[in-house]
C-alpha cells in the first residue's frame, strides 16, 4: 500500500510527489500523458520561450520553434529524473477513483491493461482546460483553444507562420493578452474580442488603464462586449459573426483563438461517482487543501480560483504538510502573479479597489520607470510601480508593477507583503544603484509624502 497516491503529473502533482517522497513516504504518481502538465508542454514554458525571443530579443525568432521543443524536452527529462531520484513511482495511464474509504483505491487503465492500486492518502491534481465555446462552427479548422495555441506550428514555426497574417483572440485574461501581444510583435494583425470592457479582471485599475493604452499603441484592435455567434470557412480564412450592444460585428481572420477562460478538469477520473464535494468551479477544499473526505486532497487548477503553476506547487506543500501532521496555510492575499506582455505586469497583494471594498484606510503612491536610470539605459522606460499601504500601521498591502522585468522585480514585493512589513522598513532597505528595483524604492518613499 502507498502512503500517497498523486493523480496528475503537472506542476502541483510533481511537487506533491517530490515533497512526500523526500519526507520518507511511499509515493506513486499517475499521469496519462506527459509529465509537466499544461504549464510545461503547452503553457508557461513555451510562451515564455517565445516571449524571450519575440519581445526580449534573446535569439533568433526563425529558430524559436526548435529551441522551444528542446527546452520542453530538457525540462520534461529533468522532471522524470527528479521523480526517479526522489523515489517516486510513476504509472502511465488513466486513473479512476473507485474507493474513497480509509483505503483509497484507484483503477488505472494502462497500455498493459487494468491495474489497481491502494493508498492511505490521495492528492487530486488533474489541472484545467480551456472553456469550450458553444457557437455554430466553433470546431472549424483554424479555430484553436487557448490551452493548445502555442503548439500550432502555423502560428510560431518559420516559415509556416508567415502564411498567417491575421489572428483574432476571444478573451481578455492573461492567456489572451499574452498571445495577442506575442502575435502582434511577430507582425500579425491582431484583434482582441472581449466579453466586457475590461482586461485582466483581477488587476489594479491603474494597470488596466495602462495596459489598454499599451495595446492600443501596438495597434491591437479591441472590440468590447462581443458575443461570438457563428463561424464560417472562407477559403483559407475564417469569418466570425458576432454581436455587440452597438450591433452585429463580423471579423475576418486567418486563425481564431478561443481563450476566454480556463475551467477545472472534473471529469474522466470518477469524481462524479464519489462523495467528494465539488461544483463546476472546482473541488472544494479547506485551508489544508483537504476535501470533505479525510485523506483526500485536491491541489492546483482543479480547485478553481487563481490558476497558477506556482500556486499549485504551494498547494502541494500545504497538502503534504498536513499529511505529515504539520500545517502550512496559504493566504490568498499574498499570491503573486505575472503577465508576460510588453511591458510586463506583476502583482503582489491586493488592489486599491479591494482595499476600499474592505473599508481598509490606505495610502497610495506611484513611481515611473521614465525617471529610473537603469530603465533609461535599457531604453525601456514605459510603465510604473504602484504601492498600497495601510494608513493605520504602514503595512505594505499591495504592489503593482507594469514595466521592464516586472516579473523579476515582484519577488521583493511578494516577500514584503507576505511578511507584513511596513512600507517604511522596505524603503529604508538599501537598494543598489543603478537598478530597476529603485523604482519600487522610490514609490515606497513617496508613500511618506501621503
Amino acid at each position: 500500500m502507498y502512503d500517497v497516491i498523486v493523480l496528475g503529473g503537472g506542476p502541483g502533482g510533481n511537487k506533491a510527489a517530490e515533497l512526500a517522497a523526500k519526507s520518507g513516504l511511499k509515493v506513486v504518481m499517475i499521469e496519462k500523458s506527459r509529465l509537466g502538465g499544461t504549464c510545461l508542454n503547452r503553457g508557461c514554458i513555451p510562451t515564455k520561450t517565445y516571449f524571450a525571443r519575440i519581445v526580449g530579443g534573446h535569439g533568433s525568432i526563425e529558430e524559436m520553434w526548435d529551441y522551444k521543443e528542446r527546452i520542453v524536452e530538457k525540462l520534461h527529462d529533468g522532471i522524470s529524473t527528479l521523480m526517479k531520484m526522489s523515489g517516486v513511482e510513476i504509472i502511465r495511464g488513466t486513473g479512476e477513483i473507485t474507493s474513497t474509504g480509509e483505503t483509497k483505491i484507484i483503477s488505472i487503465e494502462t497500455k498493459d491493461g487494468l491495474r489497481q492500486i491502494e493508498g492511505k492518502n490521495l492528492i487530486i491534481a488533474t489541472g484545467a482546460r480551456s472553456l469550450s465555446m458553444d457557437f455554430e462552427g466553433s470546431a472549424l479548422p483554424g479555430i484553436i483553444t487557448g490551452d493548445y495555441a502555442v503548439t500550432y506550428p502555423e502560428l510560431w514555426k518559420y516559415p509556416e507562420c508567415n502564411e498567417v497574417e491575421s489572428v483574432a483572440v476571444v478573451g481578455a485574461g492573461v492567456i489572451a493578452v499574452e498571445l495577442a501581444v506575442l502575435l502582434k510583435r511577430m507582425g500579425k494583425n491582431v484583434t482582441i474580442l472581449k466579453h466586457s470592457d475590461q482586461v485582466l479582471r483581477r488587476s489594479d485599475k491603474d494597470i488596466k488603464k495602462k495596459l489598454i493604452q499599451s495595446l492600443k499603441k501596438m495597434k491591437i484592435t479591441m472590440i468590447d462586449y462581443f458575443t461570438p455567434e457563428k463561424a464560417t470557412q472562407e477559403e483559407t480564412s475564417i469569418k466570425l459573426h458576432g454581436s455587440t450592444p452597438k450591433g452585429p460585428v463580423d471579423i475576418q481572420c486567418d486563425r481564431l483563438i478561443l481563450a476566454s477562460s480556463m475551467i477545472p478538469i472534473l471529469d474522466g477520473f470518477g469524481l462524479e461517482k464519489t462523495a467528494i464535494e465539488y461544483s463546476r468551479k472546482g473541488i472544494r477544499v479547506d485551508k489544508n487543501m483537504q476535501t470533505n473526505i479525510p485523506g483526500i486532497y485536491a491541489i492546483g487548477d482543479v480547485t478553481g480560483g487563481m490558476m497558477l503553476a506556482h500556486l499549485a506547487e504551494y498547494h502541494a506543500l500545504s497538502a503534504v504538510e498536513h499529511i505529515l501532521g504539520r500545517e502550512y496555510v496559504i493566504n490568498p492575499d499574498h499570491i503573486p502573479w505575472c503577465v508576460f506582455c510588453d511591458p510586463e505586469i506583476a502583482v503582489a497583494g491586493i488592489t486599491e479597489d479591494e482595499a476600499e471594498a474592505r473599508n481598509i484606510p490606505i495610502k497610495v503612491a506611484r513611481a515611473y520607470f521614465l525617471g529610473n536610470g537603469m530603465a533609461q539605459a535599457l531604453n525601456h522606460t514605459d510603465g510604473l510601480v504602484k504601492v498600497i499601504a495601510s494608513k493605520d500601521d504602514d503595512r505594505l498591502l499591495g504592489v503593482h508593477i507594469m514595466g521592464p522585468e516586472a516579473s523579476s522585480l515582484i519577488g521583493e514585493a511578494a516577500l514584503a507583503v507576505a511578511q507584513g512589513m511596513k512600507a517604511k522598513e522596505v524603503a529604508r532597505t538599501i537598494h543598489p544603484h543603478p537598478t530597476l528595483t529603485e523604482c519600487f524604492k522610490d514609490a515606497l518613499f513617496r508613500l511618506e509624502e501621503e
